[in-house]
């Protein structure tokens, strides 16, 4: 009958450790704990693709941490296995950490994402304001270097695209008439030379006169040197390239050989102003979603429950 009774009272015994661990699990439950719900949208990232973006999980931890001290960004990757942060599957495991540590922690109230950028280590913290005003200067920036640009882009890609379109012209006869280089000396003391020519050809049983060595270098002096007139002296014979639609134009460098290069020095200015503007609008409507993305009212859904 003892033996009955030891084993009747060690059941009990299970049975009120049992039910004493079932009510702890169900005690966070019974005191109505809120969970912590921010997610990735609540945070002013557009593209979690560094750890410049993950100082901001940081920063709203550290800013609701119960603990006394801070954690660093080196703690929560090392904690979440990450080693840094290119996507957003990345942001979101080491936003899980910050939260599983805050909720064992005992946090009960918290303050939503701030939507000023994070003064990380080495970089300048910057400020809606601060934003809004670089994205202004940035694109009166844009817009003087791509006017410029595009204004010389119009003044001197025409006469390219005019060189390259005399690769098809017909071949003829010439001769030099005359040569000579004229120079200029500007403010600075450095001294342009301009080439100039005269040559007679034939086309159709016709003679006609030129003037023109090719369209891009015919107002440009950025490729002739003291002595240019050399290679085309007097009483030379030279061949002509004529325009078959309009005999009385001619070159006598046609194609990609009478392109002045030094003209096409810039080309790549306008090609630089359209990944600038290309990078404006990015940096635009990247600004304005983080602006305008509502912010998340933490305090308010997240009082404890009495």
């Amino acid at each position: 009958m003892s033996g009955n009774f030891w084993e009747t009272n060690l059941s009990d015994e299970e049975d009120n450790t049992a039910q004493l661990s079932e009510s702890n699990q169900e005690l966070p439950e019974a005191l109505n704990i809120p969970k912590i719900d921010i997610t990735l949208d609540d945070f002013p990232v557009y593209n979690w693709d560094s750890d410049n973006d993950a100082w901001h999980i940081v920063e709203w931890y550290n800013n609701n941490r119960m603990a006394v001290d801070e954690k660093s960004l080196s703690f929560f990757k090392q904690a979440s296995g990450v080693d840094a942060i290119h996507t957003r599957e990345q942001a979101q495991e080491l936003l899980d950490i910050v939260i599983q540590t805050l909720e064992q922690e005992g946090c009960t109230v918290w303050r939503p994402p701030s939507y000023t950028f994070h003064e990380s280590p080495g970089n300048i913290q910057i400020t809606g304001n601060q934003t809004f005003g670089g994205l202004v200067g940035g694109w009166i920036f844009t817009g003087i270097w791509c006017l410029v640009s595009f204004v010389a882009l119009f003044f001197i890609g025409g006469p390219v695209i005019a060189d390259l379109g005399t690769s098809d012209w017909t071949p003829t006869d010439g001769v030099i008439i005359d040569s000579g280089v004229d120079s200029s000396t500007d403010s600075e003391g450095g001294t342009t030379y301009c080439l100039w020519v005269e040559y007679d050809y034939t086309y159709n049983d016709r003679t006609y006169s030129g003037y023109v060595v090719s369209f891009s270098k015919e107002n440009s002096c950025s490729s002739w040197a003291d002595d240019a007139d050399e290679d085309y002296p007097p009483g030379q014979e030279v061949t002509v390239y004529v325009n078959p639609d309009n005999p009385s134009e001619a070159v006598l460098e046609s194609g990609l050989s009478g392109v002045d290069w030094f003209v096409c020095c810039i080309l790549p200015f306008p090609i630089i102003g359209i990944f600038l503007v290309v990078g404006m609008i990015k940096s635009s409507i990247s600004t304005v979603v983080e602006t305008i993305k509502p912010t998340h009212e933490g305090e308010d859904n997240n009082q404890v429950n009495e």
